[in-house]
């Protein structure tokens, strides 16, 4: 028969058993702890109108059927079929007036761009904006150069949109005031870049 003595040493034996197994599934947990940090920071790195426009797009089941959203697919769809840079160029329609911004290797690569966006069903006008892969000649980065067009003119509204590719700018959208698209030209040649198209319009008066 077992003495009290051995009747207590064996549920304190039990006891560190599991304290053990505890610290050591603790342990276990750091390197997802740590994981999650590093997404952390790399989510910091975006701007707020980023990270609202990632939350707004996950939160919203709505899709976009306008007229401009579906010429913009066909155009994507059409750009990317073609391959090589014309597959990264980026088409904007605002009421029926396409621009795609990209950039071109050769002649002949820009000639299938200019072929492969004639007659898109809801594009009425459309303008291109390629320039020569390589061509740039800056000392920041495009996206660095962007963002100083939009903080030099103070502009920040979704209805203007500034695009640099190979340090030129591209300027689209709409605004209330011939000021206001003066000071983004402004903002785009003094910010450093190397050529400048202005495609910004007035609102139509409501």
């Amino acid at each position: 028969m077992p003495t009290p003595g051995a009747r207590v040493r064996k549920p304190c034996l039990t006891t560190l058993v599991c304290l053990l197994a505890l610290c050591l599934g603790g342990c276990a947990v750091l390197p997802i702890l740590a994981v999650g940090d590093v997404f952390s920071v790399a989510e910091a790195g975006k701007t707020g109108f980023d990270m609202a426009a990632g939350i707004n797009s996950r939160q919203s089941l709505t899709q976009d059927t306008s007229d401009d959203a579906q010429a913009e697919a066909r155009l994507r769809a059409r750009l990317h079929a073609q391959g090589g840079m014309l597959a990264q160029a980026t088409p904007h329609v605002t009421q029926g007036r396409a621009y795609v911004v990209g950039t071109y290797s050769s002649p002949k690569e820009l000639e299938r761009a200019r072929s492969a966006t004639r007659n898109v069903k809801g594009v009425r006008e459309l303008t291109l904006c390629m320039f020569p892969a390589g061509s740039g000649r800056q000392y920041v980065t495009d996206g660095e150069l962007r963002d100083n067009i939009l903080r030099m003119s103070g502009i920040r509204t979704r209805e203007v949109r500034v695009q640099v590719v190979e340090g030129n700018a591209v300027l689209l959208g709409s605004v209330r005031t011939k000021a206001e698209i003066q000071r983004l030209d402004d903002s785009a040649h003094n910010a450093g870049a190397s050529s400048v198209r202005n495609y910004v319009q007035l609102k139509a008066s409501s």
